[in-house]
């Protein structure tokens, strides 16, 4: 059975009490409806992002794109087109 042990203060090292606050990892995730909402009224997104890897047959996808156009097709049951309009701009449309 596991025993509760408290932490006594002497337990605790002198460098603990004058060291700075560990930063907590925090993440930032797309809100990829309200995009969507977007692409609903607009028509159309505009992505831009140097995001880049390599696909399996040796292209390059922009992960942000990807991950948008899997969130439509999945979620939505929607087919997503997207274009590539510079290096760092994509076009998304229905």
């Amino acid at each position: 059975m596991y025993k509760y042990l408290a932490m006594k203060l002497s337990d605790v090292p002198e460098q603990a009490f004058t060291a700075a606050p560990t930063p907590i990892p925090t993440k930032v995730v797309p809100d990829w409806d309200s995009l969507y909402q977007t692409l609903l009224k607009q028509g159309f997104v505009i992505i831009e992002s140097d995001e880049l890897r390599s696909n399996g047959v040796g292209g390059e996808e922009c992960v942000p794109v990807k991950s948008f156009n899997n969130h439509v097709r999945l979620t939505k049951g929607k087919r997503l087109r997207t274009k590539r309009i510079t290096g760092t701009k994509w076009f998304c449309c229905f």
